[in-house]
């Protein structure tokens, strides 16, 4: 045998040998079995870094006391809490919220519901009408915040200028330094941006409804009012509940508008959970009691959302 053979025959017996191909089998066996894990893998490392890691570091934050003006870091129990549960303007805060989102979503859903039965079915220029009222949602809400500030501004904004004209005198109300009209400038800015969205919603619900039931209904002799009320409406009830429930949830993050339009003020009246949660922490730098208040604030969303989704399902 030749060298150029002996060599060849060693590195067929080494690449052939049984020790290889069954580590090798045992490789592919192994990858065969997580190919699914190693397909999301990626995806899981970046929930982890940017979600879940930050999740549960402010939870451990939120029992220690840090502040710049406190040394170290000293454990305090549920010290942070209690002081949420007892503070007055944690509490104002959750309010505001609370009128902002029930008043806000409430409203959107009225008139997104009218506009989508204006509009399902075939209506001559629907396409350029649906084009121009998504507009709002499609705007950066800091650029929302900024347009419509100055729509309510007292002395050259528009809407005084309105009024001005029906009223037949000159207008100049203040409703941006006004505790009574900030909060109601407010709702109507979010009903401006997010009705829309819940006009598009509710007119994909109501394009899936068989005509046939309202034929069937009207052979019957019910009237238009109770066909939409026993026939439309529990058929679209799933939808409305996701549309109500996806507002909601959004809406209860609200800050951009707060923060562009009154900053919180006069007073404390519009000051969102949201902006109350910035402005301890990022201004006061009360880290520890931003992280309690955070916790407090996720577990009455929680249960909110908890309620609306069993009685979605039992629907």
């Amino acid at each position: 045998m030749t060298a150029k053979g002996a060599l060849l025959s060693r590195t067929n017996t080494y690449v052939s040998s049984p020790p290889e191909m069954r580590w090798r089998a045992k490789t592919q066996s192994w990858v065969r079995r997580h190919e699914g894990w190693l397909m999301v893998a990626p995806s899981m490392a970046l929930m982890l870094a940017v979600g879940i890691f930050p999740l549960v570091f402010s939870l451990g934050i939120s029992f220690i006391r840090w502040e710049p003006k406190i040394p170290g870091r000293p454990f305090v129990g549920l010290a942070n809490f209690r002081d949420i549960l007892t503070s007055l303007e944690y509490w104002i805060a959750m309010r505001s919220t609370a009128i902002i989102v029930g008043s806000g979503v409430t409203i959107e859903f009225f008139f997104g519901l009218g506009l989508a039965l204006l509009m399902v079915g075939k209506v001559r220029g629907k396409r350029y009408f649906m084009a121009l009222l998504m507009l709002p949602v499609m705007m950066v809400p800091v650029v929302v915040g900024y347009t419509w500030r100055i729509l309510w501004h007292p002395a050259y904004g528009p809407i005084n200028q309105i009024l001005g004209w029906f009223v037949g005198h000159r207008v100049t109300i203040s409703w941006l330094t006004n505790t009574k009209t900030a909060l109601f400038a407010l709702i109507v800015t979010e009903f401006w941006q997010w009705t829309p969205f819940m006009f598009l919603v509710l007119l994909a619900g109501l394009t899936a409804v068989n005509p046939e039931l309202a034929e069937a209904a009207a052979i019957d002799g019910a009237s238009r009012w109770q066909t939409f009320w026993r026939i439309t409406i529990p058929v679209i009830r799933p939808v409305i509940m996701v549309a109500i429930l996806i507002r909601t949830i959004e809406a209860l993050k609200l800050f951009d508008i707060v923060f562009v339009i009154t900053h919180g003020g006069p007073g404390l009246s519009t000051q969102s959970i949201a902006f109350y949660l910035y402005r301890t922490g990022a201004r006061y730098f009360r880290m520890s009691h931003t992280a309690a208040g955070s916790w407090v604030f996720l577990v009455v969303v929680a249960v909110i959302i908890s309620m609306a989704v069993r009685q979605f399902q039992k629907e």
